[in-house]
């Protein structure tokens, strides 16, 4: 890639992918793959320059698009919108003096400068000496403190890139990165800001949805197609599992107060079963410690005795206002909170909060729940 005096593109940094080893390839060439997937209905191309990727939109006018696009990939930590000057002290003031002329003009910013580049035949100081003179031509007070903007200019070998807009990225490792994992996901709050923090640390998601309705349209569309729909931004190739839930209630309601461990436990079962054929490696859920009755620490042990796979919690130590707040951020509080039939509404009455492993193994044998299983997964549909 040949860069153009004035260009405007969008330079993205890698963040923490920097702590890998030698497999650190490996996830930067996921993460271009995953910003390919991310863009695909636009026009650009896109090159790794050193510590850096290079996004270059067809059109200047398509960058802030392309870079709204680019906050949801997981992996990066920084966005700029940049100019290219050829790496010249006097170029690179010039456009440094285009850059602050243009509208909205700041009143005042500070100048920072890395040369990446070591064997050019001038320093960092240097650039931020020749930028300052070009600012006060601009009519802009350079400052230290309490300035309004910030220029920042990267040297490399045969670009300067100069930006006064920088946006953190979504941060994490790449979704894929760390494998797949089974995320069992409702109506409700808070799976899908679990989903969110495991696509966050490279999981890639296959969602289960487990509904209370006999037809699996019924919980296809609506809410779930809105919440999927949200996430589906973070990570535009998932699929999700809708399960009824049917055979489930028809052998649990005898168990009474134990019905919503039970029912924990029947979706860990359809999620390990799923996560074979899928080739997951985890499974993830929404569950916050103590936050409803199948949430205390007996009832957890209960329900996953007996699951091989390991259960990833996201969400364990937060409280409900601070998955409130993250779901607000994410997107997903809106359609969450819409009325919607969720099978784990079940109101047993005086639930069991501390269930023993051993009563719960007896009760899932006494139910059938390989049998249950098996029938659910048999009139599950999948879309994505």
């Amino acid at each position: 890639m040949e860069f153009k005096e004035g260009e405007s593109l969008i330079v993205v940094h890698f963040g923490e992918l920097w702590l890998k080893g030698r497999n650190r390839n490996d996830y930067i060439r996921l993460l271009e793959g995953n910003i390919r997937e991310q863009l695909s209905d636009e026009s650009f191309m896109l090159e790794r320059r050193f510590d850096r990727l290079v996004v270059r939109p067809d059109s200047a006018k398509d960058s802030a698009t392309i870079a709204s696009k680019l906050k949801k990939v997981f992996g990066i930590s920084t966005i700029e919108l940049s100019v290219v000057s050829a790496p010249e002290l006097k170029k690179i003031a010039a456009a440094a003096k285009d850059l602050l002329s243009r509208e909205p003009r700041p009143k005042s910013v500070r100048i920072n400068s890395h040369r990446a580049y070591k064997q050019l035949p001038f320093k960092s100081t240097d650039v931020v000496e020749e930028v300052r003179k070009a600012a006060e031509k601009a009519g802009v007070e350079p400052m230290i403190r309490d300035y309004e903007r910030e220029l920042n200019i990267s040297v490399t070998k045969d670009a300067a890139f100069l930006t006064l807009n920088k946006e953190r990225g979504a941060g994490g490792l790449p979704v894929g990165s760390s494998g797949r994992a089974i995320v069992l996901i409702s109506g409700g709050i808070d799976s899908p800001v679990a989903a969110w923090y495991a696509m966050k640390r490279g999981l890639a998601p296959v969602y289960l949805h487990v509904h209370a309705f006999r037809e699996n349209s019924e919980a296809e569309n609506g809410k779930m197609a809105e919440i999927l729909g949200v996430l589906s931004g973070f990570c535009p190739a998932s699929r999700a599992y809708f399960v009824p839930s049917y055979a489930f209630q028809a052998n649990s309601t005898r168990f009474g107060k134990y019905e919503l461990v039970l029912l924990k436990a029947f979706m860990l079962r359809l999620a390990e079963k799923l996560a074979k054929k899928e080739g997951a490696g985890v499974i993830v859920t929404g569950e916050s410690l103590g936050q409803v009755a199948s949430q205390t620490s007996s009832n957890l042990m209960a329900e996953q005795q007996g699951i091989k796979l390991p259960i990833l919690r996201p969400l364990i130590g937060l409280d409900k206002e601070e998955i409130v707040q993250l779901a607000k951020r994410i997107g997903t509080f809106e359609p969450s909170i819409k009325p919607y039939k969720d099978v784990c509404s079940i109101n047993a009455k005086n639930p069991k909060t501390k269930s023993k492993a051993a009563d719960v193994k007896q009760m899932l044998k006494k139910m059938g729940v390989g049998r249950i299983v098996a029938r659910s997964i048999a009139a599950s549909s999948v879309s994505g």
